[in-house]
């Protein structure tokens, strides 16, 4: 019984880790360059991820999104004539419903004035798998809505640990080590020890 509630609660933190799609690093100050990434932790219930689509907040008017290997990357503009982006697209790649990828953005923060408070922009996103789809759009999650990733633009950023510094510039986060790090042998031993009582 104890090992089954031991793997209960290994597969519920690491699940719980990757609850939503969310920035590696969400927080900037005005005027500034984020280095950051929208992660993508799950599939749509067991379906693997085939797209990641999202859009572009008006406010932001430049923003360069990252390859990923696999991958094809694809920009729209907001107007024939503009470089303003106003979606991003990353398609035809093949992510397990278990397994973690960042999708990589360096984003040019609004130099807005947060001197009474602080500005979010939201980066709806849609979650396309092979079957069904994750919306996530919404200001705040409710019971039926997923919450869309944001940005806190903010004078009082809270300072990031560098070792996660370093993982955002390789196109990576913290969850993703964490997932990388975790072997299957250990897993398999939780599990067979559950099995002897």
């Amino acid at each position: 019984m104890v090992a089954y509630s031991s793997l209960a609660v290994l597969l519920t933190a690491i699940g719980g880790a990757f609850a939503h799609a969310e920035f590696s690093v969400d927080e900037a100050q005005p005027g500034s360059v984020l280095n950051t990434s929208i992660g993508i932790g799950h599939g749509c219930n067991g379906s693997n991820t085939i797209q990641v689509a999202v859009s572009v907040p008006k406010e932001v008017t430049n923003i360069q999104a990252l390859e990923v290997e696999h991958w094809n990357l694809t920009l729209t503009h907001r107007t024939d004539n503009s470089s303003q982006v106003s979606n991003i697209t990353w398609s035809g790649g093949n992510l397990d419903s278990h397994q973690y990828q960042g999708f990589g953005l360096i984003i040019d923060i609004p130099n807005v004035d947060v001197s009474q408070h602080n500005v979010t922009l939201l980066f709806p996103t849609i979650q396309t798998c092979v079957n069904g789809t994750n919306a996530w759009v919404a200001a705040e999650e409710t019971e039926t809505e997923k919450p869309a990733p944001k940005i806190t633009i903010t004078k009082n950023v809270t300072p990031q640990p560098s070792s996660d510094n370093q993982a955002d510039k390789d196109g990576e986060s913290s969850a993703s080590r964490l997932l990388t790090g975790l072997s299957l042998g250990a897993v398999t031993a939780l599990l067979g020890s559950a099995l002897l009582f």
